[in-house]
């Protein structure tokens, strides 16, 4: 009888094994705070249409994507969940620019007696390319224990980043504004093969969300952030994919070469101006 009344008192529509509704709480409370770039091209991450299977945008309005589920680890008994934040935006307008973003920060949180507490953070930066520039760090070390971080994205690109100073380690694109998004609203998302909220268009094609959808919390990132947490640092994930360093450090020098230009220009337009007042107030 017991058994039969948690069945039904327990909501699970995305079949991970929690309940929705401690889902959503959890989600709610440990949401990070998004500093945008007050000129950001897309405007602010979007909405997507419900129930359409591809993603169509529905408006620029810093809606906030989230999916929570149970985090296994063989070393530790307490009650753990992994929450990932996504950032949906409807362009890439950086370099290399695209229809359709994702970008996302995760954390893992687990129950200590009656209260959730924050363990890990992990912020996604040009994944799996040679610019990566991914990190996480212990939640002491971001003050973000008892609460989400701070989390900077990038113009354009839409990278996420800890700080603005990590920011400009990227391949030379990356800048970072401090303007706090307003988050309209954080939609659950639910889990592959179980959306929840409508949110068919997790599965497309069309983008990479699907695959973003597993732990970033592997067993030897959560001992290296372990380690870092004494130091109190930020570990940053900067090793390309196997197999394609050569292409993708080519590009990255390419990126370097456009940056530096594109620094160059500006420098000499500036110079060029101030010759130019200078020598119409000679004229005078």
């Amino acid at each position: 009888m017991h058994l039969l009344l948690a069945l039904t008192l327990l909501q699970d529509l995305d079949h991970d094994g929690l309940d929705d509704r401690l889902e959503q709480q959890l989600i709610e409370r440990f949401i990070p705070s998004f500093m945008t770039s007050a000129d950001e091209c897309d405007v602010a991450p979007a909405a997507f249409v419900p129930d359409s299977p591809v993603p169509t945008l529905a408006a620029r309005d810093g809606t906030i994507y989230a999916q929570a589920f149970p985090a296994a680890s063989p070393d530790s008994p307490d009650q753990q969940v992994e929450i990932h934040y996504f950032h949906l935006w409807s362009k890439d307008c950086g370099r290399r620019g695209h229809e359709l973003d994702v970008e996302h920060v995760s954390g893992l949180v687990r129950k200590e007696r009656d209260e959730w507490v924050a363990t890990f953070w992990y912020a996604a930066a040009h994944e799996k390319t040679v610019c990566e520039q991914s990190s996480g760090a212990h939640a002491a070390t971001l003050g973000a224990e008892h609460r989400g971080p701070r989390v900077f994205v990038s113009l354009g690109k839409h990278a996420s980043f800890f700080s603005q100073a990590q920011c400009r380690a990227g391949c030379g694109g990356d800048e970072c504004g401090n303007s706090r998004l307003a988050v309209r609203a954080v939609v659950n998302i639910g889990e592959r093969g179980a959306p929840l909220n409508g949110a068919v268009w997790t599965g497309s094609n069309r983008w990479p969300l699907n695959e973003k959808l597993a732990s970033d919390f592997a067993p030897d990132l959560r001992a290296k952030l372990d380690r870092a947490a004494s130091t109190r640092k930020i570990v940053t994930m900067a090793a390309p994919p196997a197999g394609q360093a050569p292409v993708l450090a080519a590009d990255a020098a390419l990126e370097a070469l456009i940056a530096a230009r594109q620094s160059a220009g500006s420098a000499l337009r500036t110079a060029g101006r101030s010759v130019s007042r200078f020598l119409q107030r000679g004229q005078r």
